[in-house]
């Protein structure tokens, strides 16, 4: 009988919830620790993020970003990869569109590259991890962009993603890390071209590092320890270590001569990265084809449209960079390398073809990207100097840049591969983009991370030298009077009143004191506790200026750039204007279908185009191209370039929607970027497009050793780390918040019914404006506007012997009369014809003639016109054009640009003819008396004279323009009488040299 076999039980497997609800987390100091600084690092960079205007790139990447879950997105090398606007496009999808909302993503990676130090714990420590993710979450320049939606932070993401995933794989060997290593090099690559430059510098690193563990094996095998000879080795592999590692199965003899036993882990990561990298670098082929003239220059261009020729090219190009790149990597580990291509190439060409609806991303990703960028090279955006980092980076990450730089000991001489890997990540990227020709702030962000990351070393290699064990907790207190002293020392210093060298040696002596209390205060703990004192204290004393750096530019000052981070940036009366428009659109009842017009001059579309990205019936037109469009803009947001020709536009309509006055407002401002001027070492400003003050020039260290020995430049480079403010600080909210900051101005115009204080439409009186008083008690009347008793440009007033007021608009044509108390009376357009706006006509000047008749200066309608009292034309026009041909002499009635007129006793009109540089005496029915003057600067002479007064006693005072810089003094000379002349023989013309700052302020 044969026994039948019973199978053993099933154990019951777990469901995964089940597995993950079993899970036990010990509760520790070092969790502790992380929980909290994660959850100050999730209020700093999500609390508030709406609070300040979309700077103008924010508002191009928010827009697209917004277009692509409408269907509209396509990439443009010009603007980037296309990973954060999927990124952010699903933010929007997910929460809507709004200013708070644009800036999810870059918050959300913002955190996650804060907890990436994880990750490198075997390395870093459990005290340098906390460090990291300290100074990861309270760097100025990393906060900032991680509230800012422009790619950097997420590239900042995946490069330290890159610099983890590397370290795991070559400890541990396994797959996954490669994996991830790839795949953060791909996210990367598809965010910024600038990942170029920081890729170099890796495989720079790798291939040394590939050299250093080739080297090794060689001498060990060898039974070799000499330092000279391991040197001389590396320097002997370097070069050609990469070609050795690709064809590295096709080298046995070669590997069995040097003894080179096994492929490092460094090289299979240097496969990676290379033959990832060789397809992306097709693009630069086009250099030597062109060069060569094989190809047209600017021929091989990625575009939808591009020759069917072209297209074959381009694709030869690729079929031999990729054929290469696969054959190394198959060769290497075929399945593996496989995987890890074909993944990253789906999910590169999946982004780039915007999720497969656009096939000319195929060609616009790997070939346009570095095409466009390596084309702009020579552009120099920003025109910064080449020292540009050298001014950020002590400006904003002092704390890590100190820490680095005095722990290089540690980390280069008695570093690992580790610390020097970080050195070379951070030098190497320092010098790729202070060669870049765009230098910008946001790639600081580059920077901060591997600045941050090595001082997070630095404090864990200064813990580990002294191994205090069972002497940490009795020297928690001294540490912690160490940090409070330096703090304390270093504030003192920042913030002691006065200057001059009594000051100074106050300020050397609190912060020498407050150095020896911190060494005196290591002492009982052995020399080797002196790193761990020193570092301790460093970051005590930095943390509140570091503090004070990061609140101020990302919450206090926000869109205000008093800091070099904010750079160029939308002023903070975008969103007030914002809420505005959408109150007058609410009110008026046409809600997104309200017409508004923008002036799109200089780029000015932006960041209008995201703000009014709801509105259907939006403008964007370029007012500088031409006339004023027609149509019932409820709202114009005009270039203070085009303001004047929106305001005579506006003044000779005769109909249509009335508009208040435009409200000025800056729309674009900028940091003072004084340093520019400061280097100028006799050849201009330094900058990469001017000056002379390259870092190899002699004569640029001469001047900067003079300047520093000055304390001028010391002084106000230490005030501003202290303040972040150039100065010029004005709160009030009606005028300018910077007084430091550069602009660009516009102004916004809405209909006169509409009510910005209270944002509502009130029913205006169509009737004239009453007199009323300003702040100051002072008699006020007029007001801006085309109706009777309004003005848009008024340039002169007169008095009639009734005490009568005439005003005239250059702008509107119009002549208004005022009584005694400034109650509107009477109007006329001066124009020949009235309302026709193709006759040219620019009145400048007024007078009143001893019989009541009022005479207009017609300037730029080169005539004379005279209107009774009642400004009723009279009939009496005369003056015409100028010959263009300076050689002909000005006949009687030729008037260049006649800006004003007085009287003489005798009732004759003088006329200041500026462009003859005369002056014209004319009868009140116009006809020609004489002509006084011409052109120079002597007696008798004049320069462009614009304005002229007749005094009681018969003298004539002229302001003479341009004439008015060389003298202050009034010359008189007599008056010969001529026929028709009624004027006595007595009678005198003086004319008063002025200084004038513009022809209007002469006039007067």
């Amino acid at each position: 009988m044969t026994a039948r076999s019973i199978p053993a039980p099933r154990v019951a497997r777990s469901a995964p919830l089940e597995r993950l609800l079993s899970i036990r987390i010990a509760l520790t100091w070092e969790l502790a620790i992380y929980v909290a600084l994660f959850a100050i690092a999730f209020g700093l960079r999500f609390w508030d993020l709406g609070a300040r205007a979309l700077h103008h790139d924010e508002s191009i990447h928010a827009q697209w970003s917004w277009g692509l879950i409408q269907g509209n997105y396509r990439h443009d090398p010009v603007f980037h990869g296309p990973l954060y606007y999927h990124a952010q496009g699903l933010v929007f999808l997910v929460f809507g569109a709004s200013d708070y909302t644009a800036r999810v993503s870059p918050a959300i990676f913002g955190m996650a590259l804060v907890a990436l130090p994880l990750l490198m714990r075997r390395w870093l420590g459990p005290v340098g991890t906390i460090a990291a993710v300290a100074f990861l979450t309270f760097s100025p320049t990393v906060l900032y962009y991680s509230r800012f939606i422009r790619e950097d932070v997420y590239m900042a993401f995946f490069i330290l993603a890159m610099a983890a995933a590397m370290w795991r794989y070559m400890a541990s060997g396994r797959d996954r890390w490669l994996l991830m290593f790839a795949l953060a090099f791909t996210g990367s690559m598809a965010t910024k071209e600038a990942t170029y430059l920081v890729v170099a510098v890796f495989l720079v690193y790798l291939d040394v590092l590939v050299a250093t563990e080739l080297t090794e094996q060689s001498m060990k095998a060898n039974g070799q320890a000499e330092r000279s000879r391991r040197i001389a080795g590396i320097v002997f592999t370097a070069p050609f270590a990469w070609a050795v590692v690709a064809l590295w199965p096709f080298l046995g003899g070669v590997r069995r001569s040097f003894s080179w036993s096994a492929l490092p882990r460094s090289g299979d990561v240097l496969i990676i990265l290379g033959t990832l990298t060789l397809p992306l670098l097709t693009a630069l082929t086009a250099i030597p084809l062109e060069h060569f003239s094989v190809v047209d220059k600017g021929r091989l261009v990625c575009r939808a449209d591009m020759p069917a020729r072209d297209s074959m090219a381009i694709g030869g190009l690729f079929a031999i960079t990729i054929s290469g790149a696969a054959f190394v990597g198959l060769q290497w580990r075929p399945r593996t390398w496989a995987l890890i291509a074909g993944a990253c190439a789906f999910v590169y060409l999946t982004l780039f073809t915007s999720l497969w609806t656009n096939a000319n991303g195929i060609c616009s990703g790997p070939w346009g990207g570095l095409n466009y960028w390596w084309s702009q090279h020579d552009v120099v955006r920003g025109d910064q100097p080449w020292f540009y980092y050298y001014l950020l980076m002590p400006a904003y990450e002092f704390l890590p840049l100190v820490l680095c730089i005095g722990g290089a000991w540690w980390s280069l001489w008695r570093g690992n591969a580790f610390s020097r890997f970080l050195w070379v990540w951070l030098g190497g990227t320092w010098l790729a983009l202070s060669w870049a020709g765009e230098k910008m702030p946001w790639l600081n962000m580059h920077l901060a991370v591997p600045a941050c990351i090595l001082a997070a070393w630095t404090v864990q290699r200064a813990l580990t030298a002294w191994q205090p064990r069972e002497d940490l907790r009795r020297a928690i207190l001294p540490l912690a009077s160490a940090a409070v002293v330096g703090a304390g020392g270093l504030v003192l210093a920042a913030y002691l009143p006065g200057s001059g060298a009594l000051p100074a040696l106050a300020r050397v002596g609190v912060v020498v004191f407050a150095a020896a209390v911190a060494w005196w205060t290591s002492q009982p703990f052995g020399r080797r506790a002196l790193g761990t004192f020193a570092v301790v204290a460093a970051v005590g004393a930095l943390s509140f200026f570091s503090l004070k750096a990061m609140i101020g530019a990302s919450f206090e000052r926000g869109d205000v750039p008093k800091d070099m981070l904010i750079y160029t940036q939308s002023a903070p009366d975008i969103p007030r204007l914002m809420t505005q428009i959408d109150a007058l659109a609410e009110a008026t009842g046409l809600g997104y279908d309200m017409p508004i017009l923008v002036d799109s001059m200089d780029s000015f579309a932006w960041p209008w185009a995201w703000y009014l990205r709801d509105y259907r019936r939006v403008g964007y037109i370029d007012l500088s191209q031409g006339p004023l469009p027609t149509g019932d803009y409820r709202v114009m947001l005009v270039n203070q370039a085009n303001i004047p020709k929106t305001d005579a536009a506006l003044a000779e309509r005769t109909s249509g929607i009335e508009y208040a006055k435009g409200i000025p407002y800056p729309h674009r401002w900028w940091f003072d970027e004084v340093y520019k001027s400061a280097m100028d070492t006799g050849h201009g400003s330094c900058t990469a497009k001017a000056g002379d003050c390259g870092p190899f020039k002699p004569g640029t260290w001469s001047h900067v050793f003079s300047h520093m020995g000055l304390s001028e430049w010391p002084a106000t480079w230490l005030r501003y780390i202290r303040d972040h403010d150039l100065g010029g600080t004005i709160p009030h909210e009606s005028v300018r918040p910077c007084g430091s900051c550069g602009s660009v101005n516009a102004a916004a115009y809405f209909p006169v019914d509409w009510d910005t204080k209270t944002k509502s439409l009130v029913l205006r009186d169509i009737a004239a404006p009453k007199p009323t008083v300003d702040a100051s008690g002072r008699p006020m009347f007029g007001g801006f506007g085309r109706l009777p008793g309004q003005f848009t440009a008024p340039v002169d007033i007169e008095r009639d012997a009734q005490g009568n007021l005439y005003v005239i608009d250059s702008t509107s044509k119009r002549l208004q009369k005022f009584d005694a108390n400034g109650n509107f009376l009477a109007t006329v357009d001066i124009r020949v014809s009235p309302g026709d706006t193709n006759e040219g006509s620019q009145p400048w000047g007024l007078g009143i003639a001893p019989d009541g008749t009022v005479v207009v200066a017609d300037t730029f309608g080169w005539r004379i016109r005279t209107f009774t009292p009642d400004l009723v034309p009279t009939g009496v026009t005369f003056g015409k054009a100028p010959n263009p041909d300076p050689a002909v002499k000005p006949g009687e009635f030729d008037l260049y640009g006649p800006r004003d007129v007085a009287f003489d006793r005798q009732g004759n009109m003088w006329v200041t003819d500026g462009g003859h540089d005369r002056i014209v005496v004319y009868t009140l029915k116009g006809e020609f008396v004489r002509a006084i003057g011409g052109t120079g600067s002597g007696p008798g002479q004049f320069d462009e004279p614009v304005g002229i007064a007749a005094a009681p006693n018969g003298s004539f005072y002229v302001a003479d323009m341009f004439n008015g810089a060389s003298s202050s003094s009034a010359r008189t000379a007599p008056t010969s009488r001529s026929s028709g002349s009624k004027a006595g023989p007595g009678a005198a013309w003086t004319t008063s040299r002025t200084c004038a700052s513009s022809a209007t302020d002469a006039s007067r």
